[in-house]
């Protein structure tokens, strides 16, 4: 049997860089996470690696199913100046204010 399995991988502890309400989505390195609970700006909290989360969207673009998309200044977009965040699990039009999205799905 396997003795060097230091976790499933589903989570990650992080120290917060601000004061974070849980959902929010977060950049640690190059990875996106979401945060389980509210956590206060340099306190540990726990961030989920994967799943399909409802994320903030930048309202002023429409967002495909399938796309990638990027994590800047709490919203995810297409636009490729970011933290890459994972796929659009669905669409989202211009205006709407969240997208479903896949963690860390595929690679930019």
């Amino acid at each position: 049997m396997a003795k060097n399995k230091g976790q499933d991988g589903t989570t990650i502890d992080f120290i917060a860089g601000a004061d974070l309400v849980g959902g929010a989505p977060v950049a640690i390195g190059d990875m996106v996470v979401v945060s389980h609970d509210d956590v206060a700006n340099g306190e540990q909290g726990l961030g989920h690696v994967v799943g399909v989360w409802a994320l903030p969207k930048a309202s002023a673009g429409a967002i495909s199913q399938g796309e990638s998309v990027y994590l800047a200044n709490g919203t995810v977009s297409t636009t490729n100046t970011g933290t890459y965040a994972g796929k659009a699990w669905s669409s989202a039009g211009a205006g709407e204010t969240e997208v479903m999205v896949g963690l860390n799905v595929g690679h930019a």
